[in-house]
């Protein structure tokens, strides 16, 4: 497993960057589950279970980050993973090896896409006709918040040599198309 070999030292500054892909989060996600609960509260359950669910892979991830237990920038996203990997995976290293990581990573891509895909489904369907512009604002937030995910945190995750998502900074990077 290819990670950073050092922790970086996070400034006030940093924190303050690492909230910018929160607050599209943030307003997608409590937006949502109104909507969705405004019709059916089993509806935002499911959602929120999603969201539940996603941490559980997300754990496995966190499970070799050298940031666990100190701070980390996924914890700015909503996610309790951190405090999870400590409960289901005692031993720091956890199960860190490279399948261990790809399975996760899988597996979160595949709970986070449902979670996503869940919600704008039910949105779209009960709330097309009379919230248009809503709906469409809360897919914006959506799509606004993994590009500033992946050229803001990405770079800084311990995992930036492995992770796929990573590699999406490194090739705007390496366009020229993005200064660091």
């Amino acid at each position: 497993m290819r990670q950073k070999k050092y922790v970086d030292k996070w400034s006030k500054k940093d924190r303050m960057l690492h909230l910018l892909p929160a607050i599209p989060l943030v307003v997608f996600y409590i937006g949502s589950t109104y909507l969705l609960a405004k019709s059916s509260i089993y509806l935002a359950g499911i959602f929120l279970l999603f969201w539940v669910l996603v941490n559980l892979p997300m754990a496995g991830i966190c499970a070799g980050c050298p940031y666990r237990g100190g701070y980390c920038p996924g914890l700015y996203q909503l996610y309790f993973a951190p405090f999870l990997s400590m409960v289901l995976y005692k031993k720091k290293e956890g199960k860190s090896g490279i399948q261990s990581f790809k399975i996760h990573l899988v597996l979160l891509g595949v709970l986070g896409i449902g979670g996503y895909v869940f919600g704008f489904y039910w949105l779209f369907r009960l709330y097309w006709q009379e919230y248009p512009l809503i709906v469409l604002g809360l897919l914006v937030l959506l799509f606004l918040h993994m590009p500033l995910s992946f050229f803001i945190l990405c770079p800084n995750c311990s995992y930036n040599d492995t992770c796929p998502m990573a590699n999406v900074h490194k090739a705007f990077k390496k366009d020229g198309d993005l200064e660091e």
